[in-house]
C-alpha cells in the first residue's frame, strides 16, 4: 500500500508541472522513495509522457547539490529503475554535485538501510554489472577516488572482484610509488578488510606506494591498529616488484 501510494504521488507532481519540478522538498522525497522503493512503474509513465527526462538531476541525501536518477537508484540498490533507466537512454557516467558517479555509488554503498546483508550485496553487484556493461567508466578524473577505491573501502570484495576483472586499475593514479590519493589497497587497509586488500595485492596492488607526505598501506595499518594487515603488507613489501602472488605472505 506504502509503495503504491508512493508511486501514485509522485506519479501526480510529475504530470501536473513538475517539468520545472520547483523547490518543494516533497516533490523530491517522493520521487527518491519510489526510486528507493525499486518501483519503476511511475518512472516509466512518467518519462513516457514527458513529465520526467531520464537524465534528470534532483537533491537527495547526501547530495544536497543534485544527483541524476541513475545515481539515486545506484545508491538505493534499485536494480529494475536502474534497468529501466538505462533501457531509456540514461547516461550512466552523469556525476552527482560533488563528482561521483552511478558505479562510484553502487560499488560503495549497501541497500536495504546499509545493513550489509547478502542480498543487499547481490543487488550492487547486479547494478554495478549492469552500468559497465551499459559503458560506465571504471576510472575517474586524475587525482580522484575510483570506483574500485569506493568498493575497497567498505569491503565490497566481490565487487572489488569484478572491476578488477574488467580492468579496473589496481593502484589507481600511482606513479613512481607515489600517490596524491589513498589507493584502493590504502582504502581497504583503513577499514581493516583484509580479505579486500588480499584480493587487491593478488591482482598486484603495489604494498610501497606511499600518498604524498603520507603513509604507505602498512603504516596505516599500524595507525589503524589492524595488526593482522599490518603483517600481512609488511611481508607482501618484501615480494620482488611485481609479483602478485601472495604465497608467502598470509594474514596472522
Amino acid at each position: 500500500m506504502l509503495r503504491a501510494t508512493l508511486a501514485g504521488a509522485m506519479l501526480a507532481i510529475l504530470l501536473t508541472g513538475c517539468a520545472g519540478m520547483p523547490g518543494g522538498t516533497s516533490d523530491y522525497e517522493s520521487l527518491v522513495n519510489t526510486i528507493a522503493l525499486d518501483d519503476d512503474t511511475a518512472l516509466r509513465e512518467a518519462v513516457r509522457s514527458g513529465g520526467l527526462d531520464v537524465n534528470r538531476s534532483i537533491p537527495t541525501s547526501g547530495h544536497p547539490e543534485g544527483a541524476p536518477l541513475i545515481a539515486v537508484a545506484a545508491r538505493h540498490g534499485s536494480v529494475r529503475v536502474t534497468r529501466f533507466l538505462i533501457s531509456a537512454g540514461a547516461n550512466v557516467n552523469l556525476r552527482t554535485g560533488n563528482g561521483e558517479t552511478a558505479l562510484m555509488l553502487a560499488a560503495y554503498f549497501n541497500s536495504d538501510g546499509d545493513r550489509g546483508d547478502s542480498g543487499s550485496q547481490d543487488r550492487q553487484e547486479r547494478i554495478a554489472r549492469m552500468l559497465i556493461d551499459a559503458g560506465a567508466h571504471l576510472e575517474n578524473e586524475p587525482n580522484s577516488y575510483t570506483p574500485l577505491g569506493y568498493a575497497a573501502y567498505q569491503g565490497n570484495v566481490r565487487i572489488v572482484r569484478y572491476l578488477l576483472e574488467r580492468g579496473a586499475r589496481v593502484d589507481a593514479d600511482a606513479e613512481d610509488g607515489t600517490a596524491y590519493l589513498a589507493t584502493p589497497l590504502m582504502m581497504a587497509t583503513m577499514q581493516g578488510h583484509a580479505d579486500t586488500a588480499q584480493w587487491l595485492l593478488r591482482a598486484g596492488a603495489d604494498p610501497r606506494v606511499r600518498v604524498y607526505r603520507g603513509h604507505t598501506a602498512a603504516e596505516l595499518a599500524l595507525k589503524y591498529n589492524h595488526a593482522r594487515l599490518f603483517h600481512l603488507l609488511r611481508c607482501a613489501e618484501t615480494l620482488p616488484p611485481g609479483r602478485k602472488s601472495l604465497d608467502r605472505c598470509a594474514p596472522r
